[in-house]
């Protein structure tokens, strides 16, 4: 496993756009993988936004392929 050392600058970043954000987009923009991005964001205290909401999340998934079909129980 590979570590990833955190700038300052990357942990403003996540810090200003983990509660609203996903980690998928994060870790694009700072060049880590999701799980290094939900891990150091709990190791920090940083929790959701309320307003994040687990449709926006779902459609990601769609918009990414993970999810090819919205289905009722979505």
């Amino acid at each position: 496993m590979r570590h990833f050392d955190w700038t300052e600058e990357q942990i403003a970043y996540l810090r200003e756009h983990y509660p609203t954000g996903t980690a998928y987009d994060i870790a694009q923009v700072i060049g880590c993988s999701e799980s290094t991005v939900a891990k150091k964001a709990r190791l920090l205290g940083i929790r959701k936004d309320p307003s994040f909401k687990r449709t926006d999340f779902i459609g990601r998934y769609v918009r990414r392929g993970v999810i090819t079909k919205k289905t009722d129980e979505y």
